[in-house]
């Protein structure tokens, strides 16, 4: 990209006066600027969900929401199995359940696609639509409230 823009810089210094090149100066740099800005990384999706109130997160743990069942219908916060795995330990647990994906991830994953990891000893019971029915807000706040357990 260095090298595509230097020679567009060199043909316009051999073409044009000193007094053209104060006015096209500013805005060939600004194009290189959005050249450099429209390069840069793309935010990861899950990105957006780092921030959570984990105190909401909580109360939503033990609440029904838009028609969806609460987390502690299923699962305890102790080591107590019920329907689900307890989740005493979960952001160490979720750390190191798959490799090379984060906790945070792990817990998005596990509450919008609830199929897509099964803890062995577990069937595939879980309720299958919290993404439709949680707003990403609520979302957010149970993440928070997980990795804090």
């Amino acid at each position: 990209m260095g090298v595509f823009m230097y020679r567009i810089l060199a043909h316009v210094f051999r073409e044009i006066n000193c007094e053209r090149l104060l006015v096209l100066f500013p805005v060939a740099s600004s194009l290189l600027l959005l050249v450099l800005v429209a390069c840069g990384p793309t935010p990861s999706p899950t990105k957006e969900l780092l921030q959570g109130d984990a105190a909401r997160g909580a109360q939503l743990f033990t609440q029904a929401i838009n028609g969806a069942p609460a987390c502690s219908t299923c699962h305890s916060i102790t080591g107590a199995t019920q329907v689900g795995p307890g989740f005493q330990g979960f952001a160490n647990t979720a750390a190191l359940r798959v490799p090379k994906m984060s906790a945070h991830d792990y817990a998005y994953t596990s509450i919008t696609q609830p199929a897509s990891y099964i803890v062995s000893g577990f069937t595939n019971s879980m309720f299958a639509q919290y993404a439709q029915r949680l707003n990403p807000q609520e979302i957010k706040d149970l993440i928070a409230y997980l990795l804090t357990l």
